[in-house]
C-alpha cells in the first residue's frame, strides 16, 4: 500500500514536472505566474480576516449544506477548527519558507490562496454520499498502527474514520506544493523534501493527539509501545480543570487540544514576525512596559490565590490545568499589549516629548501597521480567553473597552485624574477577577469578599498615578491633567506617596489581620520614602514600588495562610 499510494503521489508530481520541462513555453508561463503570486503583498490584518472567512465557509458547508447534528454555533469546536487549520497551514508555510529561502511574510498571499483548499474536503464527501460528510477524526492509534497509517498515506484507518475528501485534498496539496518547488528551484532534492515535508506536516496534525501522548509517556520514562487508543482519549478527556467542568469526552478533547494549539500558534506567529520584520519585532519587545507586564501577571496570580483559598476543593493540578493558567496569562498579556497600541496611537504627540524611543516616534511602524498589529493582539487575546471558557473572553473584552475609553478619542478619560484613576482600577480588577473565577464552580465572583474588592479598588486608585510622572512634559502640552501636571513633580510625589502609604494601612483593616499592622507601617514607609526620593528617576520608581509591594504581599500570605 505504501508503494501504491506514495509512488502514485510522487510519480504524479514528477510526471507533471517532466511535462512542464518538455514544454518550456508552459514552464515559463507557470514560473511567471508563480512569481506574480509571490510578489503580491497582503496586510496581516486583512490576511487574518480572509483566513477566518475561509474557516467560516468550511463550517457553513459542514453545518448547513451537509446533514449534521452539530449545533449552529459551538464556541470550543469552532475555535478548535480555526486553530487546527491555522497550525496545519503554518507548518507547511514554515517548510515552504525554508525551502524557498524566503521570509514567511513574502509567502502570505500564496498561503492564503492555498488555504482555500480547506473548503473542499466536505464538498468531495458530499459528491460521493449525496448528503453527508465522512467523519475525518484524529488518528487515535497505537504506535504500530500509526506507522502503517503514515506509510500507506492515511490507510489502515481506525474504525468509523474515513478520509475521502480529506485524502483527495491532501494528495492534491502535496502535488501542487511539490510542483511549485520544482518550478521555482529546479532542484530534485528540494522537490523531494517538499513532497515528504508537506505530507509529514499534514500527517503530524492528523495524528497530533497520539504523538503528543507518546511524548508525554516518553518524558515519564514509560514505554510507548504498549499504548492502547483509549488511553490517549483518557489522557486528553480531563473532566475538570479547576472550576471548569468538561463532561463530554469529545468536547474535552477539543478543549484541551486548544490549550496546546494556542501557545504553539502564537510561537509560530512570533517566529514569522521575527523572521519577516525583525526591526518591528524587537521594537515591540522593547516597548512592552515590563513593570506593567509583571503587575498584570501578579494580579492574575493574586486572583488565582484567592480562588484557591475560597474553593480549595477545585485545585486539581495536571498538565491541562497548568496550560489553562498559561493560556489565560498569555491572553491577559495580549490584552495589555493591545491597550498599549491604543495608548501609543492616541498619545503620539505626548510621547514625542516624553517617550521618543517608542515605535511610532522612531518611524518603525506606520500608524496603519501599528493599528493592524493592535487589532491582531486584540483578537488573539479574546480567542485565548474564549477557548478557556466564554466568561474569560467577556472579561477581556470588558478590559479592552475600558482601556479604549481611557486612551482613545472621543472619550480619552485619562485627561480627568479622578475618573482616570477609577477607570484604571476597574480595568485591573478584571484581571484579578479572571484568576478568581477560574476556581469558581460557576465562573463568577459570588464567593469573593467585598472587602478584597474594595481594598484593591482603593489601592489601585491611590497608587496608579505613579506611571504619570515620566510623562509630565508631554501630558502638560496635551492637556492631560494628571496629579504631577496639576501639582508639580515635588508635591505630586508627596500626594502619591501618601496614597500608597494609606493603601498599606487600609490592607490591615480590610483583610482584618492585626498581625500585619507593623509590617504595613514598615513597608508603607519604605514605599513612601522611595516615592518622594528625587534621586530615583520616574521611570525607575515603579520597579522599586513593585518590589516592595511584592515582598509585603508574600509576607502577608505567609502570615495569613501559614
Amino acid at each position: 500500500m505504501f508503494f501504491l499510494y506514495g509512488g502514485f503521489v510522487f510519480l504524479c508530481s514528477l510526471g507533471i514536472i517532466e511535462i512542464l520541462v518538455k514544454r518550456i513555453g508552459i514552464m515559463e508561463k507557470i514560473a511567471k505566474f508563480i512569481d506574480n503570486i509571490l510578489c503580491k503583498k497582503i496586510e496581516p490584518a486583512f490576511w487574518c480576516l480572509n483566513f477566518c472567512g475561509i474557516i467560516s465557509l468550511r463550517l457553513y458547508v459542514d453545518k448547513f449544506i451537509a446533514k449534521s447534528s452539530s449545533p449552529l454555533f459551538d464556541l470550543i469546536m469552532d475555535i478548535h477548527n480555526l486553530l487546527f487549520f491555522f497550525l496545519t497551514f503554518s507548518l507547511i508555510w514554515l517548510a515552504m519558507s525554508i525551502m524557498l529561502r524566503k521570509k514567511p511574510f513574502d509567502l502570505a498571499y500564496l498561503m492564503l490562496l492555498a488555504s482555500l483548499a480547506i473548503i473542499f474536503p466536505p464538498i468531495f464527501d458530499l459528491i460521493r454520499t449525496g448528503s453527508e460528510v465522512f467523519w475525518s477524526f484524529y488518528l487515535i492509534s497505537a504506535p504500530i498502527d500509526l506507522f502503517w497509517q503514515y506509510v500507506t498515506i492515511f490507510g489502515h484507518l481506525p474504525s468509523g474514520v474515513f478520509y475521502f475528501g480529506t485524502k483527495i485534498v491532501f494528495i492534491a496539496g502535496i502535488i501542487v506544493m511539490t510542483s511549485l518547488m520544482a518550478v521555482k528551484t529546479k532542484k530534485l532534492s528540494r522537490t523531494i523534501l517538499t513532497a515528504i515535508g508537506t505530507y509529514s506536516a499534514l500527517f503530524f496534525m492528523a495524528a497530533f493527539p497520539s504523538l503528543f501522548y507518546y511524548l508525554a509517556r516518553f518524558l515519564e520514562k514509560k514505554s510507548i509501545f504498549s499504548i492502547y487508543p483509549f488511553e490517549i482519549v483518557q489522557f486528553f478527556a480531563k473532566a475538570q480543570l479547576f472550576g471548569i467542568g468538561l463532561s463530554d469526552p469529545a468536547y474535552a478533547l477539543a478543549h484541551n487540544l486548544n490549550l496546546i494549539y494556542f501557545p504553539i500558534s502564537l510561537a509560530i506567529l512570533s517566529y514569522f514576525f521575527w523572521k519577516s520584520k525583525s526591526k518591528m519585532f524587537w521594537a515591540v519587545v522593547r516597548n512592552l512596559r515590563y513593570p506593567q507586564v509583571i503587575f498584570h501577571g501578579g494580579l492574575l496570580f493574586l486572583g488565582l490565590g484567592m480562588g484557591l483559598l475560597v474553593y480549595p476543593e477545585n485545585f486539581n493540578p495536571n498538565l491541562f490545568s497548568f496550560l489553562t493558567v498559561a493560556v489565560l496569562l498569555i491572553s491577559v498579556l495580549l490584552a495589555w499589549e493591545a491597550s498599549v497600541v491604543v495608548n501609543d496611537i492616541f498619545d503620539y504627540h505626548v510621547d514625542m516629548l516624553s517617550n521618543p524611543e517608542r515605535p511610532l516616534q522612531r518611524g518603525i511602524f506606520t500608524f496603519s501597521q501599528y493599528a493592524q498589529f493592535g487589532v491582531i493582539m486584540f483578537f488573539l487575546s479574546i480567542i485565548g480567553g474564549l477557548l478557556v471558557q466564554y466568561k474569560f473572553g467577556i472579561l477581556l473584552i470588558v478590559y479592552q473597552i475600558m482601556a479604549w475609553f481611557y486612551s482613545a478619542e472621543p472619550f480619552r478619560l485619562k485627561r480627568f485624574t479622578p475618573i482616570a484613576s477609577l477607570l484604571s482600577a476597574l480595568t485591573l480588577l478584571t484581571v484579578f477577577f479572571s484568576g478568581f473565577i477560574l476556581f469558581s464552580p460557576d465562573q463568577s465572583i459570588a464567593g469573593l469578599s467585598w472587602r478584597i474588592i474594595f481594598l484593591l479598588l482603593i489601592a489601585y486608585m491611590l497608587s496608579l498615578p505613579i506611571k504619570d510622572f515620566k510623562d509630565i512634559k508631554g501630558d502638560k502640552r496635551d492637556g492631560v491633567r494628571t496629579i504631577p501636571v496639576i501639582f508639580g513633580e515635588e508635591k505630586g510625589r508627596l500626594i502619591v506617596a501618601s496614597g500608597i502609604f494609606i493603601s498599606y494601612v487600609l490592607s490591615v483593616f480590610f483583610i482584618n489581620e492585626s498581625r500585619l499592622f507593623w509590617w504595613a507601617i514598615i513597608f508603607g514607609s519604605a514605599s513612601f520614602l522611595i516615592m518622594i526620593n528625587k534621586k530615583i528617576h520616574p521611570r525607575q520608581v515603579f520597579w522599586w514600588i513593585l518590589a516592595v509591594v511584592t515582598f509585603y504581599g508574600l509576607l502577608a500570605v505567609r502570615i495569613i495562610f501559614f
